[in-house]
This record gives structure tokens, C-alpha cells and sequence, in this order.
């Protein structure tokens, strides 16, 4: 005969059943109770700036969070001030931070205490491919004359390459000079605080050239003020760039993709990384951001947090080589 379990025993399990199915419920059902931070990384002004404030604008708009949503500006070390503050709050979805490679390369080269995989992935928003701008007035009229100058003097030309050395902007301009023959290290690099910087110098003659995502110069481009050169491009962009050759197409080997992501704290849960993988998809796939796509030339990438994680991983190599190129691996 099979032993009975006595009373006592059965409310033990019973209860613990329910604790644990209740544990369950809220795992599953995570959603914030108190205000979301969206952290930028740079000065206002810059693609990325206006990129946490377009989420927080549709956020609240389409009333994806039950609570309210802000962003803060902690600029400095290519994004490394930005996740230090983000993993003071380790495990609090709360806090997320708009990334782009630049995450990735002070991995690489040691800027910074935390590592790629001190934070966790939540999604790629969407792709910028970098370019090379000049004033209107500028004797620069191509890509082939920017690199012409590089090769006779790389020093002649001073060129911003916000935020920081070893960042995705700085990448870009080491990558068309490498592929013209041009040592990257003897390079004129400008370090600014964000891409709105940058074009103020330029716009000022304080610098020849910027290298940047097409966002940070379209309206200069627009008014007539600014002329971007080539773009980083596997293809052409179209819009306002539509006449705006590639390196490739110029001869030069040179593409290099400026995407922009969501990070969160390290230590989130399944479940808040889930609530935030529905929100961002909700997010990029409103009219508000698909308008702004295509204001600002940026093309449609949404990635997951998995499919972002993935990401990161495989972008670190060929950034690897670059910072290599540059003498800045730690």
C-alpha cells in the first residue's frame, strides 16, 4: 500500500506550488513602476541625442510605458561615462542607453572599465553609414580630392571625428585612409562631443572636414552649407544623398555601417528584456520613426535582442584590425 502524505505535508506543497506559480506570473508579466531613463552618450545635438529623444517622444506618445520617460546626456569616452553610470543600476530595466560601435571598440581597446558583455544587449534601432563632409567654399570638391590631399600631406587636414580616438567616427576616416595607402596613425584626427559639434567647427573653418553620420550634417547639406564627399556605403542612400558617390564606387575599399542600439544594465531578466524587446519593435515599426528614418537617411535595421547580441559579437574582429591599424589595442 503507497504511504498516504499526511495533511500537514499537503498544505506544505500546496502553498509552495502557489508561491511558485505566483513567482512565475510576475517573471512573465515585468513592467516598470517607476520612471525610465534613456541615457545618451553624447552632448545634445548629435544623431545619437536625437535618436533617445525620438524613442522618448513615441514612447510617451504611443503610450508604451505605463510610466514616464526621460533622457540624460553623460558624454565622455566614447560612451564610456554613459555605461558606467547605466551598471550603477545592475539589474534595473529602468535605465537603458543608446549605443553604437563605439561600445564595441573601447572593448577592444581598454577605454573604460566595462567590457561588451557587461551590459545587456536589447536592440539595433537602425543603420547610418558614415561620411566624409566639407564647407561649400572648400577647395575639396571630391572624395578623390580629399584623398589626393591625404596623400600628399595627411597632416593638412584636420578632421573631427566626434566622440572620442578608437571611436566608430575616428574607424571610418583611419578606414578610407588605409585603403588609399595612407598610414591611419599619421592621420589628423579632431576628437568633438558629438556630431552637432562638429558641424558648428566646421560650419566655424575650425576644421577641414568631418567625418560623421549623414544625420549630423543633412540640414547643412540642405541649406547649402555643407557637401559631403562619399559615404561609407555598400550602396547609395537616395534621399538627399542620392548623388553622393560611395568609396567603393570611387575605387576605395572603404564601408563601414554607424548602427544605433539600446543597451540595459547587466543582469536584467528574461522578463524585462523581453518587456523591452516588445516596446522597441512597437517603437520602430510606428509612422512617427519611419518618418524620421527617412528625414534623417537612416535605414531600417531592427534587430532583437538576441539578433543584437549576435551583432556585437560579430562586429568585434573587424574593429579589431582597424584599432590594430591605429596602434591602439591595449
Amino acid at each position: 500500500m503507497p504511504r498516504r502524505l499526511d495533511a500537514a505535508l499537503c498544505r506544505r506543497v500546496l502553498v509552495l506550488g502557489l508561491i511558485l506559480v505566483q513567482g512565475l506570473v510576475r517573471a512573465q508579466d515585468w513592467k516598470p513602476d517607476k520612471p525610465i531613463e534613456i541615457v545618451a552618450p553624447t552632448t545634445p545635438g548629435g544623431g545619437i541625442d536625437r535618436t533617445a529623444r525620438l524613442v522618448q517622444k513615441i514612447m510617451q506618445e504611443e503610450k508604451l510605458a505605463p510610466v514616464s520617460v526621460s533622457v540624460s546626456n553623460r558624454p565622455g569616452g566614447g560612451g564610456a561615462v554613459s555605461l558606467a553610470f547605466l551598471n550603477q543600476h545592475a539589474g534595473d530595466a529602468h535605465f537603458v542607453a543608446i549605443n553604437s560601435p563605439n561600445l564595441i571598440a573601447n572593448d577592444i581597446t581598454g577605454r573604460g572599465a566595462l567590457k561588451m558583455r557587461d551590459v545587456t544587449p536589447l536592440a539595433n534601432l537602425f543603420s547610418e553609414y558614415t561620411v566624409v563632409a566639407v564647407r561649400t567654399d572648400s577647395p575639396l570638391k571630391t572624395g578623390h580630392d580629399f584623398v589626393e590631399r591625404l596623400r600628399r600631406d595627411p597632416q593638412s587636414l584636420a578632421v573631427s571625428t566626434p566622440t572620442t580616438l578608437g571611436g566608430v567616427n575616428h574607424l571610418s576616416f583611419a578606414l578610407v585612409g588605409k585603403t588609399a595607402g595612407v598610414a591611419p596613425r599619421g592621420l589628423k584626427a579632431v576628437v568633438l562631443g558629438s556630431g552637432g559639434d562638429a558641424v558648428t567647427a566646421l560650419l566655424g573653418g575650425h576644421i577641414d572636414a568631418h567625418s560623421g553620420t549623414p544625420s549630423s550634417v543633412v540640414r547643412m547639406v540642405q541649406a547649402g552649407k555643407a557637401r559631403v564627399l562619399a559615404i561609407l556605403a555598400p550602396r547609395r542612400i537616395g534621399g538627399v544623398y542620392a548623388d553622393t558617390p560611395t568609396w567603393s564606387e570611387l575605387g576605395y575599399k572603404a564601408v563601414m555601417d554607424t548602427w544605433r542600439g539600446v543597451v540595459g544594465p547587466k543582469g536584467l531578466t528574461r522578463a524585462q528584456v523581453a518587456w523591452w524587446d516588445g516596446v522597441l519593435a512597437k517603437v520602430t515599426a510606428s509612422p512617427v520613426w519611419k518618418e524620421a528614418l527617412a528625414q534623417n537617411t537612416w535605414e531600417a535595421n531592427y534587430l532583437d535582442s538576441a539578433q543584437t547580441r549576435q551583432l556585437f559579437e560579430a562586429e568585434h574582429a573587424a574593429y579589431r584590425a582597424i584599432l590594430g591599424d591605429l596602434g591602439m589595442l591595449k
